[in-house]
């Protein structure tokens, strides 16, 4: 009868889950009450009930250990040795780090508990391998998180102050001499070498034309005078300086034409350019709406 009688009151206490989580803590502190009492039957159906994770609210890890350490004092001091030592192995094994209070149980239960700790030495130091594998595992899998994470700001960041210019190029542009198609094309060299090259050819031009007209003018100068020896000198002077002139300004037109055929050669439609920009300051503003209060970010 008494059995029965715990047995009701166990499953009305579990009917009523407000009261048996108000009241799950003070269950525990009843249990080992009983069992100090050597009340074990009693101690017993609490317990139990208080371990049954499909109707028990006793959700805290240190109290469930603790329910099992006196169930497995209650059963070891009732006589059930094996039980007992399952209920403690059951304990270790969701706890390994667990301490048995000495004051709360008796030395039997301690002893007890020491057994089952040695008898599963292997398996929890193979469990304590495994759950530092499996740290070292997951801060592994962090740090890689953590490197593509800080390579993909990177990334962002660099494509954020990166400006892709394109220019596009004109073949018209590439039919004007002293180099600008070249430049146009990016051949900087060449453009300097053609724009060199055609700038003093056309100097020299402009320098032997006028050398030429200067001696001209002297030879009529000295023919008007009735100085023939004069006269020829400059004549003849003013003949190589035109020759020259001549040789000068074909070199130019062929080094034009050179340079006009190159560009056009090596004709380049566009360039593609990465220039650099600054990340304009990012300004908050906060925001109120039907859907909530929240914040704008605006760059």
């Amino acid at each position: 009868m008494r059995l029965l009688f715990a047995a009701a009151v166990v499953a009305l206490v579990c009917a009523t889950p407000g009261l048996a989580r108000a009241d799950a803590k003070a269950d525990l502190e009843k249990a080992h009450n009983a069992y100090i009492a050597h009340k074990y039957d009693d101690a017993e159906l609490r317990l139990r009930a208080l371990l049954d994770p499909a109707t028990s609210e006793l959700k805290d890890a240190d109290s469930i250990a603790d329910a099992r350490m006196y169930l497995g004092a209650v059963l070891l001091a009732e006589g059930k040795t094996d039980e007992a030592a399952s209920t403690l192995e059951d304990l270790l094994i969701a706890r390994p780090d667990y301490q048995p209070d000495p004051l709360r149980v008796s030395l039997d239960a301690v002893d007890a508990f020491t057994d089952a700790k040695v008898r599963l030495r292997d398996k929890l130091n193979a469990m304590q391998t495994e759950k530092v594998r499996k740290a070292q595992e997951e801060k592994a899998k962090l740090e890689v998180e953590h490197q593509k994470q800080a390579l993909r700001l990177a990334m962002l960041e660099k494509l954020a102050t990166t400006e892709v210019v394109v220019e596009r190029h004109s073949r018209w542009l590439s039919l004007v001499p002293f180099g600008v198609g070249q430049f146009q094309n990016g051949q900087t060299a060449e453009g300097w070498l053609f724009l060199v090259g055609e700038g003093l050819l056309a100097a020299g031009t402009i320098v032997a034309g006028g050398f030429a007209y200067v001696y001209e003018e002297q030879a009529w100068t000295y023919h008007q005078q009735g100085n023939s020896n004069a006269q020829s000198a400059y004549s003849s002077a003013a003949h190589w300086a035109a020759i020259t002139d001549d040789v000068l300004v074909g070199g130019l037109v062929l080094t034009a034409l050179a340079g006009i055929v190159h560009a056009e050669a090596t004709y380049v439609p566009e360039r593609v350019q990465m220039r650099k920009r600054e990340i304009p300051p990012l300004s908050l503003s906060p925001i109120v709406g039907p859907t909530g209060i929240g914040v704008m970010g605006r760059f």
